[in-house]
């Protein structure tokens, strides 16, 4: 059996994914940042960003608990995913530890603790009922998306107690882009998959389901994107260039859905699909840092 060396099993927990998280906060921060002073704002930004980079890890070590049992139990030695496990529970440990004290500390609300609490919760139902699970393709799929996206909402709970709608739109749109992408990505290896006997998403439902599936995710990240720019929305205060950044990004969700559509079996669209997906978050990303610039 092939040694896996450290640079491997941090590649395996995506660090993209961590940074992905950070931005969230941020990006949750600023949306709401009206009213918000100085001072506490820049604490926020601090102390959300290390807390949520320490929940998405916890997250991440749970999508490598659920692809080595994809792979099968019988390759790896008694007890170790239980110690997978509980390095994912230390990361959270610290994560929401580090939370409790950020709000007694600060006199934070409490919002944000409970907002923890459910990703915990998740994550743990993610292991406890997904280790055996026929779904555990989707599943992963839906743990990555949180572990990043959920940031938004975290970052706009350190601020106030009441949650925009510009914040679930955005988180909206983001989750769904990155389910989308990987919906994608798992069609695009299905043959992979199967020799290798690992049961993605796609090979439950059929890779052509799982397509229009993907199709439909891009027509909804379509729609929470344009809300937000009808006049005067909530929580945007520079119309404009959230307008003109947001548009480019429709366009290449938009036309993601049409190639996804109008796939063949030969698979002729998948990697051009993951690339306008992947400018698509970019755009988005970009779209909501300048909505409040």
């Amino acid at each position: 059996m092939r040694k896996i060396s450290i640079k491997e099993n941090i590649i395996s927990l995506k660090p993209v994914v961590w940074i992905k998280s950070i931005f969230m906060v941020i990006i949750g921060l600023e949306t709401t940042r009206i009213g918000i002073g100085v001072g506490r704002f820049t604490k926020n930004i601090y102390y959300g960003s290390l807390i949520f980079v320490l929940i998405s890890v916890a997250g991440m070590i749970v999508v490598y608990y659920l692809s080595e049992r994809q792979k099968g139990i019988e390759k790896h030695k008694f007890g170790y995913f239980k110690f997978v496990g509980g390095i994912s529970a230390a990361f959270y440990g610290i994560g929401f530890g580090l939370a409790i004290y950020y709000t007694l500390i600060y006199n934070i609300a409490s919002l944000n603790l409970f907002l923890l609490a459910f990703v915990g919760i998740f994550g743990f139902l993610s292991i406890y009922y997904g280790r055996d699970s026929k779904y555990k393709g989707i599943l992963k799929n839906i743990v990555i998306g949180v572990s990043f996206s959920f940031g938004l909402i975290y970052g706009a709970a350190l601020n106030i107690t009441f949650i925009p709608i510009t914040i679930y739109l955005f988180f909206g749109a983001v989750f769904l882009l990155q389910i989308s992408n990987d919906l994608i990505n798992d069609c695009k290896h299905i043959d992979r998959d199967s020799r290798e006997n690992i049961k993605s998403f796609p090979i439950f439902i059929g890779e052509e389901k799982a397509q229009k599936l993907s199709m439909v995710l891009d027509l909804l990240i379509i729609l929470f994107l344009v809300i937000p720019m009808f006049p005067d929305f909530p929580n945007i205060l520079a119309q404009m260039l959230y307008f003109l950044v947001a548009i480019i990004a429709i366009a290449f969700v938009g036309v993601a859905a049409i190639l996804s559509f109008r796939m063949n079996k030969d698979r002729t669209y998948y990697r051009i699909v993951k690339i306008f997906l992947r400018c698509g978050m970019f755009l988005a990303f970009t779209a909501f840092i300048l909505a409040n610039f």
